[in-house]
């Protein structure tokens, strides 16, 4: 028995009879669904349109999925065919068949059988499979216009240009003109014939559907003569197999033979029965169809054999499957096969998945969005020249920057500058020298004790990861022919053999190759071995006795024996930059721009910079540089490094429109407060802003201006950005307009403003043209959130840092090429893209379309804590920030008191729809988080702080009514007002996060061991200085310098009410935590100011720290309140802390390394190898704890050894 219910669905679907009216109606609410198309614009030129289709798919499942952090890895199926074959018929059958809900699911429009010569979908539309939209590996139906409708406009097209018509001669002309990035000039079609719509549907859409779909779906109707069937099959593929290379995998095929009639054969309903009755009808066909006996010719010069149907066919897919669809009046037997066709498609979506999972060419859904982009762009200005996946891949698959991800960026560094002249060895030969080097100067930095023997073991997964990445997916294959060599590598190489570079296959063989990893791994680690050994003893002969020398030394050698012959020798190291790695030692990753274009790591800085202060550098030449006036950097190069015993200083921006000026007005209030000619930002290491916020973190951390120069841009900025499209205002044609340019607001002005205000330099490693030096010291670590327009979270950062270990909630942009990084201008753009505010922004260089930020994270804080972790993981990594400042943009108390609603599910059904869709994420999502105080309070209502625990801040304006619009530029000034009253009221609070701010920017460091006094009552004293992180000779000092100054000479105490004083001489307090009674008063004496003032130097002095106990917890508060009474005391850098913990492991590495060097000295005098043997398990035997022990060891084995030689 039928089911009722699905009768009707098959019925509707197949039977459906419209008039005109509607069916242009039911096209005008399916216009959202198109993916790609072209169209000819006034000039009669053809244009590529990209509608942005896939990305507010992909957004749309992230938004609907209870799985939203998930990565997502999308499979592709193409319907195409002849037309009226019913590709949209089954389309819309598999959806509305295998959906379970009673949703309504966005479908394509089937033809009406008054209209039944008539094409009816135009161009290609994509559909998400409701079964896998909510799963890892959702599938997208994407329908393709029929291959033989000529030059006849479908009725899709047709309707459409209708509406746009009638709707252009409603608005203005402004509203007409093309200018969006989703549209491509098609440069090819010149002609008539490349213009026409048979030519693009016949070879444009081929080769971007065959390329990228794990399966095609080729429906036919009622066909008369099968044979033709395939042939048209192996046409369609034909236009496309050789205009791609390194595709990982072919696709898999799905004949569908549609309205078969009922009464087939009933074994013919079986898949795997009806696809061997199709393959053995065909198979004498090879011989009597002229045009498939062509494709046997084709592929003989190429080496493969073809005997059956099947075999030709398996020349262009995977594999070939054939399912009968029957005609009407059987609803259940079309049920059953529309059932066993998805099981099909699953079937061979999985299949491809896991294939290109096994060659690591598997893409999710924000990797392939680049991908298609680029495929856009290259088949758009050329159709002939071949898409290539590996080029596609450096920019879109990003390298892991760990050190064989390292040692891979810079052996494709060599093949690309050297090109053919040097082969996989000699490539790895010449590595093998750096990459010793590079070990050498780690295991110093490290502090690795043993040989080359022990230290080698420690890097062997990194070299063979390195190879076996470069072996598997960047060296090409060995073939050649009298034509040229092959292109393919070997991850590459299986879907299609050897293929020249223009795309043509030469023959189908399997990958050639000398150059292996298996074979060449032992070779290229004895190579680093053998350079390892003599760098090491040419390391040991340098130190002589000290072992303090070892670091200096190795750095000495590694840039004057191998950095700068390296570089010379393979071509000069222009040809060599890199923005994810440090080139000058491999291991970390690069942070400090010099002016030569090269990007060191901090740790280089420090072995290769002058010092200039107790961390402060000035880099005088590039290290990779033969010639040291060819990378001579000018006279102020300066480069700060965080000290390593300070903490942490985050600044948080919320988003919200123009509210920022809120966040603006605190922050003028904060700054004020600490002092003439103090910067906000000069006390945060970490910024991070969202949207309105993130934009004035550019401004105030990449750019370095002050917070007046960041409100004067913002208020111009607001006036300039929010200028509605003309004919907004209309009734109903400005919800078509507002839904077709995806915006509100026009785009144009607000790039301009964002342009002006930041100029054109990158917001990481690129030259600081615009910004004075005063401003260059001022820079800050920034971070900004965008959403992808595919609904994942990006971070944008003027920095670097090491990949996480765990997997976060969003991912972390930073190209590998400059000339691929964003602009400062761009990062604020793309994460100020609010949906429906304006458009996305469209990021050529990554491939990707960006929008607001907050659309997940209008209050930044969850990031900045985890960017914190991962810049600094080292550095106290069991202490709270010093400070944690979350500042926001207003919002309604009473509002906290509401639960939190839940967004809706958004429906993608129609433009107008579509575009409320949208704007409900947003609104949904941003309405919810702008009340940010609630993120903040649940935030730390599951990781509550320590009691008493005052460092982290919020600063937010409370307002009696809800916050203005986003884009309400009239409230600027009301808001700043409110802002500005509010906090001059509440100064004490001002006050106290300006105090925390100075007694952050000084931090205690212990002398270099030994340091440590052990009493006779067996209290501890340790010795060390209280130090200021400002850089010597900063102006930063003498403004500080002029406040503590001012401080002393005031006899009211800075406005605080009702505490009247004498001069107060600022002061820092030392004591052990819970023994308050036992403090300890250090005055910054007048002397010391003055050198603050006049040579922009702090020093105080060496101090003594007493402790009851080892393990001690101590305290460092700094005092800028006269009120001797209830003085308020400020924590400084760093605390509170252990002292003497961090203090005893510096003692243990320094004993290790004096012990390791005395056996390294003696082990060449010592015949029976016991020393030797000892080296080798020295640090598995050995651990910290038993440092003590070291020289007993060490004694017995000299005494054996003595005992030995004297037998």
């Amino acid at each position: 028995m039928t089911d009722p219910k699905l009768a009707k669905i098959i019925e509707q679907t197949l039977e459906i009879e419209v008039d005109e009216k509607t069916q242009a109606w039911m096209h005008m609410q399916d216009e959202d669904s198109s993916w790609f198309g072209t169209i000819r614009d006034e000039d009669d030129d053809m244009i590529f349109q990209d509608h942005g289709r896939y990305a507010n798919l992909m957004a749309e499942m992230a938004e609907m999925s209870s799985r939203r952090k998930q990565l997502r890895y999308p499979s592709l199926v193409s319907f195409v065919g002849q037309t009226g074959a019913g590709k949209s018929t089954l389309v819309k059958l598999l959806i509305e068949l295998q959906s379970a809900s009673q949703q309504k699911r966005q479908v394509p429009v089937v033809g009406s059988i008054k209209h039944q010569d008539l094409p009816t979908s135009g161009d290609v539309h994509l559909y998400s499979d409701p079964v896998s939209a909510d799963t890892a590996n959702p599938i997208l139906y994407a329908d393709c216009e029929g291959l033989d409708g000529g030059e006849r406009a479908p009725m899709g097209v047709k309707f459409m240009k209708t509406a746009r018509r009638i709707a252009a001669n409603q608005v203005p002309e402004e509203i007409r003109t093309r200018s969006s990035p989703s549209e491509r000039d098609i440069i090819w079609a010149t002609t008539e014939r490349t213009k026409s719509r048979e030519y693009i549907v016949r070879n444009l859409y081929p080769r971007l559907l065959y390329t990228f779909s794990d399966t095609i779906v080729f429906v036919t109707k009622n066909p008369r003569v099968v044979e033709n069937v395939v042939d048209q099959l192996i046409e369609w593929a034909s236009a496309a197999l050789e205009k791609s290379s390194n595709q990982p995998v072919l696709p898999h095929a799905i004949i569908i033979l549609n309205a078969a009639e009922n009464n087939t054969d009933p074994r013919l309903w079986d898949i795997d029965q009806s696809t061997e009755h199709l393959m053995d009808n065909m198979n004498e066909a090879i011989e009597r169809n002229h045009n498939l006996r062509a494709r046997v010719a084709f592929w003989a010069p190429r080496q493969r054999r073809i005997t059956c149907i099947r075999d030709l066919l398996l020349s262009y897919y995977s594999t070939i499957r054939v399912v009968r669809i029957p005609e009407r009046g059987r609803p259940k037997l079309i049920n059953e096969q529309i059932e066993r066709l998805y099981q099909e498609i699953n079937r061979a979506c999985l299949e491809s998945l896991e294939a290109k999972r096994k060659l690591r060419m598997l893409l999710n859904s924000d990797e392939l969005q680049p991908y298609l982009q680029q495929a856009f762009d290259h088949f758009t200005c050329d159709l002939e020249l071949p898409f290539d996946f590996v080029q596609a891949s450096f920019a879109n698959s990003p390298i892991h920057s760990d050190f064989g991800g390292n040692i891979l960026k810079l052996a494709i560094n060599i093949l690309d500058v050297w090109k053919d002249k040097l082969d996989g060895p000699a490539i790895f030969k010449e590595l093998s020298y750096i990459v010793a080097s590079c070990v050498m100067l780690d295991s110093a930095r490290r502090k690795t004790l043993g040989p080359a023997e022990s230290v080698f073991p420690e890097y062997l997964e990194h070299f063979d990861d390195a190879l076996d990445d470069f072996c598997d997916r960047h060296w090409p294959c060995e073939y050649v022919s009298t034509e040229g060599r092959c292109v393919n590598v070997r991850s590459g190489h299986h879907a299609k053999g050897h293929q020249l570079k223009d795309g043509r296959v030469l023959a189908v063989q399997e990958y050639q190759s000398s150059f292996s990893a298996g074979e060449f791994r032992q070779t290229f680690r004895s190579m680093i071995f053998t350079n390892l050994v003599f760098l090491r003893q040419k390391l040991l002969n340098a130190m002589g006795s000290s072992a303090e020398l070892e670091l200096r030394e190795a750095a000495l050698i590694h840039r004057d024996s191998v950095l700068k012959n390296f570089y010379h020798h393979l071509g000069g190291p222009k040809e060599f930059v890199s923005h994810t790695a440090c080139y000058a030692c491999l291991v970390e990753p690069p942070e400090h721009l010099l002016p030569c274009g090269h990007v060191l790591c901090t740790p280089c800085v420090k072995i290769f910079g002058a010092k200039k202060g107790k961390y402060d550098f000035e880099i005088l030449s590039c290290p990779l540089h033969f010639l040291e006036n060819e990378g001579e950097c000018p006279p102020f190069w300066p480069i700060s490094i965080k000290p390593p015993r300070a903490g942490t200083r985050i600044l948080t921006l919320d988003g919200g429109g123009v509210r920022g000026i809120v966040e603006l007005t605190i922050l003028q209030q904060i700054e004020r407060a600490l002092g003439h000619g103090l910067y906000i930002q000069d006390f945060f290491d970490l910024i991070v802003g969202t949207s309105t916020g993130g934009i004035i973190a550019l401004g105030l951390g990449a750019c370095g201006n002050s917070v007046q120069d960041c409100t004067v841009a913002f208020r111009s900025l607001c006036h300039e950005a929010f200028t509605k499209r003309k004919g907004i205002g209309v009734p109903g044609i400005g919800q078509i307009i507002s839904a077709s340019k995806h915006s509100q607001f026009e785009t144009r002005p607000l790039e301009y403003a964002l342009r002006t205000f930041y100029g054109e330099d990158r917001l990481f490693g690129g030259p600081r043209q615009g910004i004075n030096s005063a401003c260059l010291r001022r820079l800050t670590k920034v971070a900004v959130p965008t959403t992808t327009t595919a609904g994942s979270v990006t971070v944008l950062a003027n920095y670097n840092r090491h990949s996480a270990v765990d997997e976060l909630s969003y991912r972390f942009y930073r190209s590998e090429k400059p000339e691929n990084e964003m602009k400062i201008w761009e990062a604020a753009r793309a994460t100020s893209a609010a949906p429906t505010i304006f458009k996305p922004f469209f990021h050529s260089p990554s491939g990707q379309g960006y929008q607001d930020g907050a659309i997940y994270y209008n209050n930044p804080m969850e990031i900045a804590i985890r960017e914190r972790r991962l810049l600094w993981p080292d550095t106290l990594e069991n202490q709270h920030p010093d400070v944690f400042l979350s500042v926001g943009t207003g919002y309604k108390p009473k509002a906290l008191a509401q639960e939190p609603h839940l967004p809706s599910r958004p429906s993608s059904w129609g433009v107008v729809s579509h575009f409320k869709s949208l704007a409900k994420i947003a609104i949904d999502h941003i309405h919810s988080s702008l009340n940010s105080e609630r993120t903040w309070k649940t935030y730390f209502e599951k990781n509550p702080p320590p009691p008493r625990f005052d460092r982290y801040i919020r600063a937010n304006l409370a307002l009696d009514s809800d916050p203005p619009k986003l884009e309400d530029v009239k409230a600027i000034d009301q808001l700043s007002d409110m802002a500005r009253s509010r906090f001059t009221k509440d100064r004490d609070f001002i006050r106290s996060i300006a105090d925390r701010l100075i007694a952050s920017s000084f931090y205690f460091e212990p002398l270099i061991a030994p340091n440590m006094i052990e009493n006779d009552d067996g209290s501890v004293s340790l010795k060390g200085n209280i130090l200021c992180r400002f850089a010597w000779g900063s102006e930063q000092i003498r403004r500080l310098g002029e406040s503590f100054h001012q401080l002393s000479k005031n006899t009211f105490n800075r406005g605080r009410s009702g505490s009247q004083t004498d001069g107060h001489q600022p002061f820092f307090m030392i004591r052990e935590r819970r023994r308050e009674r036992d403090e300890q008063f250090i005055v910054i004496e007048d002397q010391t100011i003055r050198s603050m003032i006049r040579d922009c130097q702090f020093s105080m002095g060496k101090i003594e720290v007493r402790l009851t106990q080892r393990m001690a917890e101590t305290e460092i508060f700094l005092c800028l309140d006269g009120n001797r009474n209830e003085p308020t005391y400020y924590p400084i850098s760093g605390f509170p802390r252990c002292l003497l913990e961090e203090d005893m492991t510096e003692i243990q590495f320094r004993i290790r390394l004096e012990c390791q060097l005395e056996c390294l000295k003696c082990r060449d005098r010592l015949r029976d190898g016991l020393i030797m043997a000892y080296l080798r398990n020295y640090q598995h035997r050995v651990m910290c704890n038993r440092v003590r022990s070291y020289p007993q060891q060490l004694r017995a084995v000299m005494d054996r050894s003595k005992a030995h030689n004297q037998i």
